[in-house]
C-alpha cells in the first residue's frame, strides 16, 4: 500500500529558532572578531555583513527545517566571490594570474586542496611532494601553504566525509550557480557510467604525476585555473594548458550545469571528489532511505546534484560514496523517507537530531573556512565603491 504524503512542517518558533542559532552565532561571532577591528572601512563592512550572512542561513535551516536552499546560498557565494578575492590578491602581488614556471618549481604559489591525492604516490615512492605551493609559513603568499590546507582539509574530512564539496570546496559553488539557473534541465537521461569519470581521472592523474614528478591535474586538466591563476603562457605548450583550462571551464562548470541542473565538473570529473568518496565510510553522518516510507517516487533521485542515487541505492535505502551530503535530497522527499542519519543507529530514529549535529559540525567549518574567503570577495567589490 501506498505511503500518503506528510503534510508540510509548520516552521519552528521563532524564539527555538533563535536559541538553536545562538551556538553559530557566537562561533560566527568569534572567527569574524578580527575583522571588526580592521581600520580599512570596505573590510569592516565585509566582515559584519559575511557574519549576519552565515547566522542568518543557518536560523532560517533551524525554523525552515530545509538545509540544501540555505546551504546553496551561502555555497554559491563562496563560489563566486573566491575568484575575485583571489585574483585581486594575486594581481596585487604579482601584476598578473600566469605563474611562471620557475615561480612554481620554487614553491612561491598558493596551495590549493584539489592535488591532495595526486600527492601520495609520489611522497611514497619518493619522499618528495611533487605538488609546487608552499610548504612553510614563510614559503610564499600563502601563509601556512600546505601544510595549513592539508591540515585544515583533514580535519573537516574526518568529521563530515565529502562534505566537504558542499560546505568547503571554494571552486564547487560555482557550477552549483549555474545549475540553479534553469527552471528545468534541457538534458535529463545522463548515462550513469559517467560517474566512474572522477575515478579514472583520479587514477590517470595520480599515476601522471608519479611518472612526470608534477601535479599533472593542476598542469593540464583542473578547469578552476580559467578563474584562479595560471601557467604563464610563454609558449605554445603554455598556450596550449590555457586553452584546455578555459575549453574544460565552459564545458564542465558552465554549460553542462546549466542544461543538466547537475554539478558535473563534481560528479563527473574532480579527482579530489573521487577521493573524498572514500572518507564518507569512515564519516560519522550519512543519509539513509527509509524504506518503510518510501514509494518509487524518484524525487530525490531527480534532486541529487551529483547522481549519487540510483534505483539500486534507493532499493537498499543508501546513498552512493558520492553523496555530498547537501540535503536536496532530504528537502524534496515528501514522504520524510530521505533522512539524515548517525553511523551505527537505527535508520529514521530522531533524524532531525543527526541534521542539527551534522549542520552544527559542517556550518561551524563553514563559517571558519569559506567565511572569510566570503569577506575578502566582497572587501574586494566593496573597495571600489566605499
Amino acid at each position: 500500500m501506498a505511503t500518503k504524503v506528510l503534510p508540510a512542517r509548520e516552521p519552528r518558533s521563532i524564539g527555538r529558532s533563535l536559541l538553536m542559532t545562538l551556538p553559530i552565532a557566537l562561533w560566527s561571532f568569534l572567527m569574524f572578531h578580527g575583522w571588526y577591528s580592521r581600520p580599512n572601512r570596505s573590510q569592516l563592512i565585509a566582515g559584519i555583513v559575511t557574519c549576519a550572512f552565515m547566522v542568518v542561513l543557518f536560523f532560517m535551516m533551524m525554523r525552515t527545517w530545509s538545509t540544501y536552499r540555505w546551504r546553496r546560498w551561502f555555497f554559491v557565494a563562496l563560489g563566486l566571490l573566491f575568484p575575485v578575492g583571489f585574483i585581486h590578491t594575486v594581481m596585487v602581488l604579482r601584476g598578473t594570474m600566469g605563474i611562471p614556471i620557475e615561480e612554481m618549481i620554487a614553491g612561491r604559489t598558493p596551495f590549493c586542496f584539489i592535488p591532495i591525492p595526486l600527492l601520495i604516490l609520489p611522497a611514497a615512492f619518493t619522499e618528495a611532494i611533487v605538488f609546487p605551493g608552499s610548504i612553510l609559513p614563510n614559503g610564499g603568499m600563502s601563509g601556512g601553504g600546505m601544510a595549513a590546507m592539508v591540515g585544515i582539509w583533514l580535519a573537516i574530512t574526518i568529521v563530515v566525509g565529502k562534505g566537504w564539496c558542499s560546505y568547503a570546496c571554494f571552486f564547487g559553488g560555482i557550477e552549483e550557480g549555474m545549475a540553479a539557473i534553469p527552471a528545468k534541465a534541457t538534458v535529463r537521461k545522463i548515462d550513469s557510467r559517467w560517474r566512474y569519470g572522477p575515478w579514472a581521472v583520479l587514477l590517470a592523474m595520480t599515476l601522471l604525476s608519479l611518472g612526470l614528478f608534477e601535479s599533472a591535474y593542476c598542469m593540464w586538466l583542473c578547469p578552476f585555473k580559467a578563474v584562479s591563476e595560471y601557467v604563464a603562457a610563454r609558449n605554445t605548450v603554455g598556450m596550449i594548458q590555457n586553452g584546455i583550462f578555459v575549453l574544460l571551464f565552459g564545458a564542465l562548470v558552465i554549460a553542462l550545469p546549466l542544461l543538466t541542473k547537475k554539478r558535473t565538473q563534481c560528479a563527473f570529473f574532480c579527482p579530489f571528489g573521487a577521493f573524498q568518496s572514500l572518507f564518507n565510510k569512515t564519516s560519522v553522518f550519512d543519509v539513509k532511505i527509509d524504506r518503510t516510507r518510501c514509494t518509487p517516487c524518484a524525487l530525490c533521485q531527480k534532486s541529487c546534484p551529483t547522481m549519487a542515487l540510483t534505483e539500486e541505492s534507493i532499493a537498499r535505502g543508501e546513498t552512493l560514496m558520492s553523496c555530498m551530503k547537501c540535503g536536496a535530497c532530504v528537502d524534496a522527499c515528501p514522504k520524510d523517507a530521505a533522512v539524515w542519519h548517525i553511523r551505527g543507529t537505527e535508520v529514521a530514529v530522531k533524524p532531525e537530531r543527526a541534521r542539527l549535529m551534522f549542520l552544527y559540525a559542517a556550518w561551524s567549518m563553514a563559517i571558519m573556512f569559506g567565511g572569510s574567503i566570503i569577506a575578502q570577495g566582497l572587501a574586494t567589490i566593496l573597495h571600489v565603491f566605499v
